[in-house]
């Protein structure tokens, strides 16, 4: 088995910082773009260092994000990487263009027709090269090979995970079969912190609740500290960023399902499965939990949420006590205080877990 690497480009530098919809419309990098394509280079640099070539599209977004990924290695270009042609939809701003997640320009290249494109062009690249190869390109015509290959409708191609700066791994075998194996994953395995406040831009989150999230973090960190040096390992930058991102969607609905969602398509898989938890972590026998990937990670941002009301530190028992009047107050009484007493007992029994395990005494 050998691995196919489908890398979207950096993020683009748009005049006057107007994101606008460009297949063939030829934009540089923007620095983050930039900053982006050197995060590919870490990520990939033993493969590069060991000669796996890297193909990429001749747009210059591409173009350069496949030069910063290869660093002293040579890139091919090839033309059958481009972006689809968006025809009368070409560098429009996406604000003014109104369309369905299934609309296709009129006048440009169909999906269809990039799909055959792409199909034959990666047949061509692995037949002319052994092992793993990197092919640097575009979100629409990538997705249409993803969409093939996942089972996805063609028309629904754009709605596959293709963050800026990402990349999908795809199992190719002798016969020509592949299998996507992960799809649309970042280099890095959660947002630093400046990538997080523009997550935060990006979906609108309020003042208040950046100062909550902030909080939570701070104690979030003294959660990993007692942690650390009991002999506890956690992935700090992932726990960093599910705390600082835990309540990125508040104001909507089901706000854990859909802020998981917001940074899966960001490429964050760990740190969305640690944000789905936060409001209510799958609890059962510990020694088993303890065993699953990210649950410790997901338990202190739980946790750490549980002792902060709004941006200040506060017992579990009080943070509880000043929500069981909402619950008192709401239409379905019954139904909200039995949530909040089963809530409120998992929280207590998730501080004692984390306090055994960081030798914190309850007294």
């Amino acid at each position: 088995m050998r691995n196919l690497y489908l890398v979207r480009h950096g993020q683009v530098d748009f005049p006057d910082h107007i994101p606008r919809c460009i297949g063939r419309t030829d934009l540089p990098l923007s620095e983050k773009g930039r900053k982006q394509g050197r995060e590919l280079g870490d990520y990939f640099r033993f493969l590069t260092a060991a000669g796996v070539p890297v193909y990429a599209s001749p747009l210059k977004r591409a173009l350069e994000t496949a030069r910063l990924l290869a660093g002293d290695g040579s890139v091919c270009v090839e033309q059958g990487l481009l972006e689809l042609d968006m025809g009368e939809w070409e560098n429009m701003p996406r604000a003014d263009l109104k369309k369905a997640l299934e609309s296709q320009p009129e006048t440009g290249e169909r999906r269809e027709d990039g799909l055959v494109r792409i199909k034959e062009t990666v047949r061509r690249i692995l037949e002319e090269t052994d092992g793993d190869v990197i092919c640097v390109a575009h979100a629409g015509i990538n997705s249409c090979l993803l969409a093939e290959l996942t089972g996805t409708c063609l028309d629904r191609s754009r709605a596959l995970f293709q963050p800026y700066g990402g990349f999908s791994r795809i199992e190719a075998d002798g016969e020509g079969r592949m299998e996507v194996r992960e799809l649309g994953i970042m280099p890095k395995g959660a947002p630093d912190e400046e990538e997080c406040r523009d997550i935060w831009d990006h979906y609108g989150t309020p003042e208040r609740v950046r100062r909550h999230c902030r909080a939570v973090w701070r104690q979030a960190v003294v959660l990993t500290e007692r942690l650390a040096a009991a002999g506890y390992g956690t992935d700090r930058a992932v726990i960093r960023s599910g705390a600082l991102l835990h309540d990125v969607a508040r104001a909507e609905k089901d706000h854990a399902a859909r802020g998981a969602y917001i940074l899966r398509r960001e490429g964050y898989p760990a740190v969305a499965e640690v944000i789905r938890r936060h409001h209510d972590l799958e609890w059962g026998d510990v020694e088993r939990l303890l065993a699953k990937p990210l649950w410790l990670e997901a338990a202190v941002v739980y946790l750490a949420d549980k002792q902060v009301e709004d941006d200040r530190p506060v017992s579990v028992d009080l943070r509880f006590e000043k929500s069981l009047e909402r619950c008192r107050q709401a239409s379905d009484r019954e139904k909200a205080l039995e949530a909040h007493e089963r809530r409120r007992r998992q929280a207590k029994a998730v501080e004692d877990v984390i306090g055994r395990l960081g030798g914190i005494s309850k007294e």
